[in-house]
């Protein structure tokens, strides 16, 4: 009998807003220490109890319709192995969610997607490890299926490695681990609604098939402002570059009619402020060294107006437990 114990970071995007969906749209993107927690056993079928703040599912072959995220994840697996994996599984998610039950936006599908497959492999006798080419790209393929075959990546990839890395896109999107510049941290803080990501996704496609010649000096800009950003020799050119990502994404978002402007929590430097992912649902403050977020625990739940929560960096990706 095989017993697998794992956790899997979530993950942000720092830079890299809608260019990230395209072939060679560069993002710079974080896993962060918030973990989804699986544990399984090798059983002759195969059920999977799903649980996150206020509610739960059972999955087995016979009620797939219960959560679509798992059957793309048991479908991709069942197709590589040649069979369904057996085996007794628990994944918990509920370190990605408020306390009311909101996600926090740290990637919680992506990291649990990363956790089944890691750990069915490993259940059906594989032994997925840090270095496996073949894993995160299950994890990614099923990750897309459940959303319709869309989706860049960024999330799947950085969950599976941890760090901070510079990703790629593209139908085989590439990860290069790097740091950001002169230790700055990054602060989480809420916008002022919440966002449809696939609706914004959407925006997006139809402006790019509109304008195709302004969608490519977007994609153009946004990659030379990353690339810049990342190798930026002082605080000074960091947040010159910061700035630039900033004012592509309120632009992108302005011609698209999904705003990317918001409101800066007081105490938090608005040079070194910009949104986080599609819209303002959420927003985005790095620190630099010395600086620390304003003070008052009241205030550091990120889904509540005003609210802000500093964010801890995962060095690790996929972590097996003895």
């Amino acid at each position: 009998m095989t017993r697998v114990r794992l956790t899997v970071p979530g993950n942000i995007l720092l830079l890299g807003e809608y260019a990230v969906l395209e072939e060679g749209g560069l993002g710079l993107a974080m896993a962060v220490d918030t973990r989804v927690r699986l544990e399984a056993t090798s059983a002759e079928g195969l059920v999977i109890e799903a649980a996150w703040p206020g509610s739960s599912v059972s999955w087995t072959p016979e009620h797939r319709e219960v959560s679509p995220l798992i059957s793309s994840s048991v479908d991709t697996i069942s197709e590589h192995l040649g069979r369904c994996p057996g085996a007794h599984a628990k994944v918990d998610s509920s370190a990605f969610f408020s306390p009311g039950g909101r996600k926090n936006g740290l990637g919680s599908s992506a990291a649990v997607t990363v956790a089944l497959v890691c750990g069915l492999m490993r259940a059906a006798g594989a032994d997925p490890s840090p270095r496996d080419t073949v894993v995160p790209g299950l994890a990614l393929r099923a990750h897309r299926r459940a959303q319709g075959g869309r989706g860049s990546g960024y999330d799947v990839v950085t969950s599976f490695h941890g760090g901070t890395g510079l990703f790629r896109g593209g139908r085989e999107p590439g990860w290069q681990p790097c740091a950001l510049p002169h230790d700055l941290r990054p602060v989480l803080f809420s916008g002022p609604v919440p966002v449809s990501t696939a609706e914004a996704v959407d925006s997006y496609e139809r402006w790019k098939g509109r304008d195709p010649s302004a969608a490519r000096d977007f994609l153009r800009e946004s990659n030379n402002a990353i690339l810049s950003f990342v190798a930026a020799g002082s605080d000074v050119q960091a947040q010159l570059w910061f700035s630039a990502c900033r004012e592509l994404g309120i632009e992108l978002g302005n011609t698209i009619g999904v705003s990317a402007e918001l409101p800066i929590p007081a105490g938090l430097d608005p040079k070194w402020c910009k949104a986080l992912g599609a819209g303002n649902e959420l927003g985005l403050c790095l620190l630099p060294p010395g600086v620390e977020p304003p003070a008052g625990d009241a205030r550091r739940r990120v889904d509540v107006p005003g609210g802000f929560r500093p964010i801890v960096q995962s060095d690790t990706g996929v972590t097996w437990e003895q």
